[in-house]
């Protein structure tokens, strides 16, 4: 279904939710336009080209919010979703004041962030990129026996809301990914893993060469590599890996995380819980982000804040219940998940320090760069802070990248390690994350615990 059709759907939706006896009600449409192909082997092993809509329903009634979605848009979905909205609010018992929201003053909110590079993603120029960049990959080194992965993969698509207080809310945006990863036999007959990423809005952009660099850095890279000895190290955490700690522990920063007592951030705003080099912000609109977002899914105006300022904790993230619950306005960032809503971030930004990676290990001078973390979940305690990791990285010796490491573990605390940040670099890197993309440098963390082989030199 197209937009216009649909929009006049959700009007006559809106409209009979009203007559149906919601005080309030509020309609979205989502829809997702994708193309993605697989490279294995020197062929295309998979492609894939759909498009899927989903509209979904909620509606206010006796202070219960009830939820419905469909992907079938007719009169018989109007009953249905009318009929299954007021159902759940019969059975509802949140305690908690629920929204249907609209700023008088921004009514019509309208952002188009898709561009006219989009129709250059054609199986074709997908296939010839794709066969191509597996030939470049294997040809890089004669140690390189396989690649397992190579994807090539995009999507656009709008998002429209209409509710009965008068809000009409419409975005849409576009954008590439590709990712490959391979295996590499090492001289000892053992098997290395690595790959790499990119995203972009436009295709002519993928910088082959730059990329090949860094897929081998990150594959032949790890050859050679071994345990270390059991110690406390000075510890970077290189920007993929920044990324990854950090995000896996932002729940905690989140109202309704707060709120319901699973964050130890609850009523720490104003005050000091990390390191004076670390300021994290929220940048919604930020010039070089593939994805702005300037109004969340509630129709609230989103802005740029701080929510680490120099190590002082300068706000949490909330959407329109949280903030009401708090007493507090809604920063923006209230999010469907579904149906429903809850608090995501738009674009996060560490800010850059004046060192580059080169100088955080001449700062460091002996210790070790960690490059990949895993068992982000299972070997993490979000509540408390705790945890353990298996990860990966390099030595550093006498200021300068050394030899790479494996089967290690890294252990601490979250609020710990924001807490003895030392430095802050300035090779910033963006990755997928949340609404949008985070944005970060490497990190010189202080001291961590690493466990190794004992045996270890």
């Amino acid at each position: 279904m197209d937009i216009k059709a649909a929009e006049k759907f959700m009007e006559k939706l809106v409209k009979a939710g009203m007559e149906y006896g919601f005080e309030e009600c509020e309609a979205s449409f989502a829809q997702d336009s994708s193309m993605s192909i697989d490279i294995l082997k020197g062929e295309v092993s998979s492609y894939e080209n759909s498009v899927t809509s989903t509209l979904s329903f909620r509606g206010l009634k006796n202070g219960q919010m009830g939820y419905c979605s469909t992907n079938i848009l007719n009169d018989e979905s109007i009953d249905f979703l009318l009929k299954s909205a007021m159902e759940n609010c019969e059975v509802l018992n949140d305690e908690d004041p629920q929204f249907i929201y609209c700023d008088e003053n921004n009514k019509d909110l309208y952002f188009s962030q898709t561009t006219e590079a989009f129709a250059k993603n054609t199986y074709k120029k997908f296939e010839e990129l794709g066969l191509g960049l597996e030939k470049a990959i294997l040809a890089l080194d004669e140690r390189i026996d396989a690649v397992d992965i190579l994807s090539i993969n995009c999507g656009t698509g709008p998002f429209l809301i209409i509710n009965s207080k008068g809000l009409h809310s419409y975005r849409d945006t576009d954008g590439i990914s590709l990712v490959a990863s391979g295996r590499a036999i090492d001289a000892d007959g053992s098997v290395k893993s690595g790959g790499h990423y990119w995203i972009g809005k436009d295709i002519d952009d993928f910088d082959q060469e730059k990329f090949l660099k860094k897929f081998k850095e990150n594959l032949i890279g790890k050859m050679g590599a071994k345990s270390v000895k059991a110690g406390s190290y000075k510890t970077i955490l290189r920007n993929e890996a920044f990324q990854q700690f950090f995000m896996v522990f932002f729940g905690n920063f989140l109202a309704t995380t707060m709120q319901r007592g699973l964050s130890l951030l609850a009523d720490k705003e104003g005050t000091v819980i990390a390191s004076e080099a670390l300021t994290v912000k929220e940048c919604p609109m930020l010039d070089k982000a593939l994805t702005k977002i300037p109004f969340d899914d509630e129709g609230v105006l989103t802005t740029e804040k701080a929510i680490i300022d120099k190590g002082t904790f300068a706000t949490a993230l909330y959407d329109l219940k949280s903030a009401y619950k708090a007493g507090r306005q809604s920063t923006g960032n209230g999010f469907r998940a579904g149906s429903a809503v809850s608090e995501m971030p738009t674009n996060l930004v560490v800010e850059a320090g004046e060192k580059s990676l080169e100088g955080l290990m001449e700062e460091v001078g002996e210790g070790i760069m960690l490059t990949d973390l895993s068992g982000l979940h299972a070997g993490v305690n979000a509540i408390s802070g705790d945890f353990s990791l298996l990860c990966e990285g390099y030595l550093i010796e006498g200021g300068k990248k050394g030899r790479p490491v494996e089967q290690i573990t890294v252990a601490g605390n979250f609020y710990d390690v924001i807490k003895s940040i030392k430095s802050v670099g300035n090779d910033i890197i963006n990755l997928p994350s949340g609404e949008a993309e985070f944005f970060t440098p490497s990190v010189y963390v202080g001291e961590l615990a690493i466990s190794g082989d004992e045996d270890e030199n």
